[in-house]
């Protein structure tokens, strides 16, 4: 299901001026050259996995020890494509909402003498407006600074890492597609990747392949989650996609409605005596023990997101919005404060947006929602662990015995395989790049049974103890972990000339996969090509993920000196396939030669008669 990029809304002017620097990069990008790599500094200064952020972690880019980390491909196997998927990158609020409701909050605190000092009330209420301001100045919802930064960095390094792929690539005539989920943030996170991506073959001074055409939107894999598309249109009735979401959306239905058992488990969760004592610790540094009190108490005490705060009240737009331009800057008036907890988590919402909106926290706008978490380091792990509570039974691991949450996820891993076979069979598409939402990471992660999403919690319908639920003591998902901005999942695939004697058939590619740009070892039950290895085949990775039988065994013989293939005198110069990084003209010419594979072979390799 391929459409156009829809117009969601005009941009403001600093994000005009990232999107006309993407643009202008983009329409370069086939014309472009490249030679060797150069690694790609991050120079976002984004706090470290430390902060407690939950899912709003800002994107922390691998050091030098997990570049030099990847293990090269097997002798006599070269890349023939990479793949990817992407999380947006950091962003500020996606609506006009906690800041809009702690307003409310704020203006009942200072009619009724509820702050600690009047001072304190004039700081919360002018972090409180400038935060509002910042993101009216960029957009709800948009993209950042720091999260265009994240993408342009991990553009830079898949092209250093395969660069040989990409010069090969362009030679050939092969191209480039780079895919969104629709929603403005996925897409301009994708525009910065592949800005990254063409400075990076600039610097280098080459050719890479085309780009074939900017960012088509294809929501039935990157979106998969809603009926709804980001564009406002629906998945067709009758589709397999519609049937995926309408399915996920009854199955969170019933199990979020009275009587399910995700609403139990997150109902015990929040009531635990810690969630009270972690936001009566972090309120009583701002309000009076009274107003504390008050919280959720009365209609009085009761804050909706509406003009007046009241339940009924009119929609609220953030001040100095064009609802015309920025629809998010209007806010749901279903979302509100009704007890101490939610105050504290609405309060928490905003320090954890904060850390992504580096470059927008400046004056006349500047904020320090930081200095309310000083000396609070474990009441907001505490917050982080509630708000990990939804992520993780909504869209992850979730109950065990249950696959529903994650089984969304599907269409993409089909994607992926389908990608690899269609490469493998003689396509053109050397690189594949999707960019989308935590919402597709998520139950991509728990399918991919990545690190830390292997733990489902108990079904446990009426839970009494922490052993009945989602708890960090048991369980280690993370969302700082799992899907923190910019988070994405590559997978590079490599292939070989000729016929494998063990199938009397083409080679089979063989894929490894990267986690956040480290490698990792594929999911337990995947077997390696070789004990220790990172490299799987593409045939073991469909068993062991997608139930796909195969009767191939999932290992490689392992060459010996005298199943080296001769060295060839018409070759131009050893030739390697960028499974590394940093890997210089010499390394590169050791380590074909120990490989016994010739940059003859390589040039001549035929990717029609590789096997996926």
């Amino acid at each position: 299901m391929i459409r156009p990029l829809p117009t969601r809304r005009r941009p403001s002017a600093a994000r005009s001026v990232r999107i006309a620097l993407a643009a202008g990069t983009l329409g370069a990008l086939a014309a472009v050259a490249l030679a060797g790599p150069a690694v790609a500094a991050e120079t976002s200064d984004a706090p470290v996995a430390d902060g407690f952020y939950s899912s709003k972690q800002p994107y922390v880019a691998p050091g030098t020890a997990d570049l030099e980390a990847y293990s090269p491909a097997p002798a006599g196997y070269a890349t023939i494509a990479t793949e990817s998927v992407a999380r947006h990158g950091s962003r500020g609020l996606s609506s006009y909402k906690y800041d809009a409701l702690l307003h409310r909050l704020a203006e009942t605190a200072l009619a009724e003498g509820g702050f600690l000092t009047p001072e304190i009330g004039a700081t919360f209420v002018s972090n409180l407006d400038a935060i509002t301001a910042a993101n009216v100045e960029n957009g709800y919802g948009m993209l950042t600074g720091q999260g265009a930064t994240q993408h342009r960095g991990i553009g830079a390094r898949a092209y250093e890492r395969n660069a040989a792929l990409f010069a090969e690539a362009s030679s050939a005539g092969d191209r480039i597609v780079a895919e969104t989920s629709g929603e403005a943030r996925a897409t301009e996170s994708g525009e910065s990747f592949l800005q990254g991506f063409a400075d990076a073959a600039a610097a280098a001074g080459g050719a890479v392949p085309a780009l074939d055409q900017p960012l088509v939107a294809h929501p039935e894999r990157l979106y998969f989650h809603k009926v709804e598309n980001p564009d406002g249109t629906e998945k067709a009735e009758g589709s397999p996609e519609r049937a995926i979401a309408e399915a996920y959306d009854a199955y969170l239905e019933e199990q979020t409605g009275d009587g399910g058992t995700i609403a139990a488990a997150t109902d015990f969760i929040e009531d635990r005596p810690r969630s009270l004592e972690v936001a009566d610790e972090l309120l009583s540094g701002i309000f009076t023990s009274e107003f504390i009190a008050q919280i959720g108490a009365d209609e009085a005490h009761t804050w909706f997101n509406t003009a007046d705060g009241t339940e009924t009240g009119a929609v609220t737009c953030a001040p100095g919005a064009d609802p015309a331009v920025d629809p998010d800057a209007c806010g749901d008036p279903e979302k509100s404060i009704e007890s101490p907890v939610d105050a504290a988590m609405t309060l928490y919402n905003l320090y954890i947006i904060a850390v992504d909106m580096q470059e927008e926290n400046v004056a006349p706008h500047a904020f320090d929602f930081g200095a309310y978490f000083v000396g609070h380091e474990a009441d907001a792990e505490w917050f982080a662990y509630l708000l990990d509570t939804e992520d993780f039974y909504e869209k992850g691991p979730s109950l065990a015995g249950h696959d529903e949450t994650y089984r969304i996820a599907q269409p993409l891993l089909d994607d992926f395989f389908a990608t690899i076979d269609e490469r493998a069979g003689g396509g053109d598409v050397a690189a594949t790049f999707r960019f989308a939402h935590a919402e597709t990471i998520v139950p991509f992660a728990a399918l991919l049974r990545l690190p830390g999403s292997t733990v489902a919690a108990p079904d446990v319908a009426a839970p009494a103890s922490e052993a009945d639920v989602y708890d960090y003591a048991s369980n280690p998902w993370r969302g700082s972990q799992v899907t923190p901005m910019a988070a994405n999942v590559q997978w590079d695939v490599v292939g070989r000339e000729g016929v494998d004697p063990a199938t009397g058939a083409a080679y089979t590619p063989l894929v490894r996969m990267l986690f956040n740009e480290r490698e990792i070892a594929f999911a337990e039950g995947c077997q390696p090509v070789a004990e220790g290895s990172a490299w799987v085949k593409a045939t073991e990775l469909k068993r062991c993920l997608a139930d796909v039988a195969t009767t191939e065994s999932p290992l490689i013989a392992v060459e010996t000196a005298t199943d080296a293939v001769p060295a060839a005198t018409d070759a131009e110069g050893p030739q390697l396939a960028e499974t590394g990084v940093e890997a210089g003209a010499a390394t590169a010419a050791l380590l074909l030669l120990t490989g016994g594979v010739t940059a003859s072979l390589l040039a001549r390799r035929s990717r029609r008669t590789l096997r996926g």
